[in-house]
């Protein structure tokens, strides 16, 4: 499997896991008995989750430690971490958008690598692994 499908797979299970741990802190959400059930969703336990989306953050940030690449990590913490819309992550990272392009694709190919070799990926022997 290529390194940015690796990356896409962690990226997706993180921003599930971090939306479900915003969403669970306590807050009652009402039901519409009109719309059908979503049905049933896995999700483990609170603990793993919060070491998940911690994992991905640092492994992320050390996969892009090297100095030259400070603007990568940037891009890194506006885009894929806080979720930045597009333009507005251009702006914050303050490139043009060619080499934002050519960053986004060799931040995922690195940080995809990373998640190989760490363990992290896939999410389903992370989740199981004691």
């Amino acid at each position: 499997m290529k390194s940015t499908e690796i990356f896409d797979a962690c990226h997706g299970r993180y921003r599930g896991l971090r939306e479900w741990l915003a969403d669970s802190t306590g807050s009652v959400r009402s039901l519409d008995f009109e719309k059908p059930s979503a049905g049933y969703l896995w999700r483990p336990d609170r603990a793993r989750a919060c070491d998940y989306v911690a994992d991905f953050e640092r492994i992320g940030r050390h996969a892009l430690r090297r100095p030259e690449w400070k603007g990568r990590l940037k891009l890194f913490n506006v885009y894929f971490l806080r979720g930045a819309e597009y333009r507005r992550a251009i702006r914050l990272v303050g490139v043009a958008e060619g080499t934002f392009d050519y960053w986004y694709r060799e931040v995922k190919r690195a940080i995809g690598a990373e998640f190989s070799r760490t363990g992290l990926y896939p999410p389903s022997r992370y989740f199981n692994a004691r």
